[in-house]
């Protein structure tokens, strides 16, 4: 019974012994009284003394897509469970596509592949041009590669890397350009480009295909060790030949300026993608050639050939 509910039965009761006059009304208490008048109001505090300690347990693992390259192991389908690495899981989940159960190593560059530039021509004086003219030079300034239209410029022109005798760019060596723009009042405007050079190139000749690299980006200087960017670009070159021809055989050419130093790196090379690729040593022929007057900035050069490449 709460307060205001013992009082309303006190009142109730007096009445009844004032309606009847079967008793005299009872003596009301101190007590009594002060319960009718309504008890002070108390204010209990405290702090609450419950010290909760929650630890939460942590899962780490080091997830490495160059380690990670088959399910043999459980620990490797429990890691790709709770972790998937996107952008490997269909590779990881397909290698048969691959002729091989190792991962690919995408996140090395890829060779340029045609077209390996291409120019956004643009007279920024805004002339209005009756003929145009784009001119690729070589590291000894003379024409490479020669484009010409009627009219305005286009948007871009795509270059595949090949010069006006069909003959592929020398990879490595620095190449420039000149754009030229005649105006109909003949006048012509000429403004000359950057240099640049590629290092890496992938193209067709014929029936091979050819992954070309630069000698300086490959080996170290005049030496035969491998450079870290020369073990990145022929580990992408092995990636694209096991997924593209799995049972081609292969060639392996390289240029330098003595004959000695290019059958040391063509050695180098092939030994390392038969390590690469698990292939026996006789899937891969060598050639090396000697060629005094190179640049010595650019220390020769690595082709890895495909031969009777069909396909890609």
């Amino acid at each position: 019974m709460t307060r205001n509910d013992f009082r309303g039965f006190l009142t109730i009761a007096a009445g009844v012994c004032l309606l009847f006059g079967s008793a005299p009304a009872p003596a009301v208490t101190e007590q009594e009284t002060a319960v009718a008048q309504g008890l002070p109001e108390m204010v209990v505090e405290a702090e609450n003394q419950v010290l909760q300690n929650i630890v939460k347990s942590t899962f780490e693992v080091a997830l490495s897509a160059a380690i990670i390259d088959t399910f043999f192991t459980d620990f490797d389908e429990a890691v790709l469970e709770i972790s998937p690495v996107e952008g490997l899981q269909p590779f990881l989940n397909n290698p048969r596509d691959l002729h091989s159960d190792q991962v690919p190593h995408c996140w090395l560059r890829d060779p340029a592949q045609p077209p390996v530039v291409t120019f956004y021509p643009e007279d920024p004086e805004g002339h209005q041009a009756r003929r145009w003219a784009l001119t690729v030079t070589d590291f000894r300034g003379a024409p490479f590669r020669h484009f010409e239209d009627k009219g305005q410029p286009p948007g871009q022109v795509a270059w595949d890397g090949r010069g006006d005798l069909n003959e592929m760019l020398q990879v490595g060596y620095p190449y420039s350009y000149v754009f030229s723009v005649t105006d109909k009042g003949t006048n012509t405007y000429n403004y000359a480009g950057i240099s640049f050079r590629i290092p890496a190139v992938d193209y067709r000749e014929k029936n091979e295909r050819r992954l070309e690299f630069t000698g300086d980006e490959v080996f170290q200087k005049g030496g035969t060790l491998l450079r870290d960017s020369g073990r990145g670009w022929l580990t992408r070159a092995a990636d694209q030949i096991r997924k593209d021809h799995p049972y081609s055989p292969l060639k392996v050419v390289v240029q330098a300026e003595n004959k000695r130093l290019a059958q040391d790196r063509a050695k180098v090379v092939a030994e390392f993608l038969v390590g690469c690729m698990l292939l026996s040593d006789d899937w891969i022929k060598v050639e090396a050639v000697a060629k005094p007057d190179l640049r010595s900035e650019m220390d020769g050069s690595v082709s890895i050939r495909v031969e009777h490449a069909a396909g890609v």
